[in-house]
């Protein structure tokens, strides 16, 4: 699973942690099984109410972390740093779930991103309904992140979720992402695409 965001209260990021956290606990998932990569971009570093909330949430993970990990497998995969496009994109391809949960949110260009990289017709976007790319993106797991367990059913929504149905749903986003874009986004992302699919080879 994957989260993309900046490091801001407004996206989620605690409330996706502690959903996914209590789900390991409840043993609906297993850390043999699954883990979350969060990137968390860094945000207004030097604003007191950011440097709190790094730590909030770095603690919530280091206590997730270890609660669950074992030798092999680590629960969550924390990165506090910004990756070039082309990282990213290898990001989009190899998750199996996109967790855009965000508590209020503008367009979330995050979620288009993920669905224009899958090209395999696979993967499952779990999408806050306070996300402007809710309105349009409705083949997306629809979710209220400030209700935790609505959010551990939509987790697990997608985790469970066929092959048939993810693939069903994808096109049917993929088809939407696809003809409603904006050209100058689309030709440089299509480009970082190509170029991260060309190095995988």
């Amino acid at each position: 699973m994957l989260g993309v965001d900046r490091l801001d209260y407004t996206k989620g990021i605690g409330h996706r942690i502690k959903a996914y956290g209590e789900l390991l606990a409840e043993g609906r998932l297993k850390v043999e099984d699954v883990t979350l990569v969060q990137v968390a971009s860094p945000s207004r570093e030097r604003v007191d109410a950011y440097v709190n909330l790094r730590d909030e949430i770095e603690l919530a993970v280091g206590r997730i972390n270890g609660d669950t990990d074992t030798m092999g497998h680590s629960a969550i995969r924390y990165l506090h740093q910004a990756f070039p496009r082309e990282e990213m994109v290898a990001l989009y391809l190899a998750a199996d779930v996109m967790l855009v949960t965000a508590l209020r949110d503008g367009m979330n260009l995050v979620a288009k991103e993920y669905i224009a990289t899958r090209a395999d017709n696979r993967g499952a976007l779990v999408l806050s309904e306070f996300a402007g790319a809710a309105d349009e993106l409705r083949q997306a797991i629809r979710v209220n992140p400030h209700d935790i367990e609505d959010l551990k059913e939509a987790i697990m929504t997608a985790v469970e979720m066929p092959a048939a149905e993810q693939s069903k749903r994808m096109r049917s986003l993929r088809r939407r992402v696809l003809e409603h874009d904006v050209n100058a986004w689309s030709s440089s992302f299509l480009e970082a695409l190509a170029a991260a699919r060309a190095a995988r080879m």
